[in-house]
């Protein structure tokens, strides 16, 4: 086994653990916040339990630290995923995956379609910032507000949604993205 391979090894292990105890702790913060309605604490917990990247999203809103301690490793990953894509096609012989990558186009479709799919994140890392700011709603809202955030899918919609009413520009480009990928898709 090559040193680097173990060393990666013992890092997601490491960032397993931390992740499980942050994920145990939102969910009890969740259900045990004080002044929250049961509606809202069943929400916060159920949507941790149903997608544990909530947590990430949820302490964003309580503890910062906590925040950057999870999103931390999820943001290497994501800048060094074209990095990966492209160590996985030139290492693996050819098979299914290494067919189905290579079927995109070139290492710089690739990139440019990685790039695509990070936008998501950054408007919903926007909203989010812009969230913990925002004095016009009070911390059990703008934690409603992280919580959609971070739903798969419909995080982006959320993004959208908070962006088209305080950063109207955001919710543009928002809407740009999606139209740009759309018609990408279909080109496909």
């Amino acid at each position: 086994m090559f040193p680097e391979t173990l060393l990666a090894q013992i890092l997601f292990i490491a960032s397993s653990l931390v992740y499980a105890g942050f994920w145990i702790w939102g969910i009890l913060h969740a259900i045990n916040t004080p002044k929250a309605s049961n509606a809202q604490r069943t929400l916060w917990g159920m949507a941790m339990v149903a997608n544990p990247a909530t947590a990430v999203w949820y302490w964003y809103i309580w503890k910062r630290w906590a925040f950057w301690t999870l999103f931390s490793p999820i943001l290497i990953g994501s800048l060094t995923l074209p990095l990966v894509v492209r160590a996985v096609l030139h290492r693996t012989d050819a098979t299914a995956i290494s067919d189905f990558l290579s079927s995109l186009g070139s290492d710089q479709l690739v990139i440019l379609i990685a790039i695509l799919m990070i936008f998501p994140l950054i408007l919903r890392l926007r909203a989010l910032t812009h969230l913990t700011k925002n004095t016009a709603l009070g911390a059990l809202d703008r934690n409603d507000w992280a919580v959609s955030l971070a739903l798969p899918i419909f995080g982006f919609g959320a993004g959208i949604a908070y962006c088209a009413k305080w950063s109207r520009g955001w919710a543009m480009i928002g809407l740009l993205w999606g139209t740009v990928l759309f018609i990408c898709v279909l080109i496909r």
